[in-house]
């Protein structure tokens, strides 16, 4: 019996620095998403990200608007392709005039949504999370503003163009500020 122990002493200090190591990285991923209500959206946005492997819960932060930038930006970008006829909608006289309008108003809105994220990102690499707060709040109100300017103008199927990408942004900003906020309480 005494034998067996020793035997099996290695074997299970390997696996206890094993579930260690993996605790450090993916499993902080796990506990700071559990203050997320969105939490499989959460933890599948974070690990996308290589750079979330190994990082604090600062640099989750970082992670997390780092891909609501990402998504903006690639987001002004659809927009500007659908309105130039470039693919994802039509475009070039297949647009009706609403869609069209409320395309122009969303693209100005991502301009916008863009920049505030860019400052949080800013603030938060100053360590300012506190500031960083009404920069992503007034980005989600831009994708809230697109949303809605197309349920009141364009309406019907027309507001599919949008309805995706908007909330995919909206969760990756609440996703953002939900691990800000676990920074602001430390």
């Amino acid at each position: 019996m005494n034998r067996s122990m020793i035997t099996m002493l290695p074997i299970l200090m390997t696996l206890a620095l094993s579930m260690d190591a993996q605790t450090s990285g993916s499993d902080l991923i796990s506990q700071v998403c559990e203050h997320v209500p969105r939490r499989g959206f959460c933890e599948s946005a974070l690990r996308s990200d290589p750079r979330s492997e190994g990082a604090d819960t600062a640099g989750l932060a970082a992670v997390a608007l780092g891909l609501a930038a990402a998504n903006a930006t690639d987001t002004a970008a659809f927009i500007g392709r659908v309105l130039g006829g470039g693919g994802g909608g039509g475009g070039g006289g297949s647009l009706g005039p609403a869609v069209e309008q409320c395309l122009g108003e969303c693209a100005d809105q991502y301009a916008d949504a863009v920049e505030q994220v860019e400052a949080s990102i800013a603030a938060a690499s100053a360590g300012d999370y506190g500031g960083l707060r009404p920069w992503v709040r007034a980005a989600i109100a831009d994708a809230e503003s697109c949303e809605e300017g197309f349920r009141m103008e364009a309406g019907g199927g027309d507001q599919m163009v949008m309805s995706r990408r908007n909330k995919v942004f909206r969760l990756l900003c609440d996703t953002a500020l939900r691990i800000v906020e676990l920074l602001v309480l430390a």
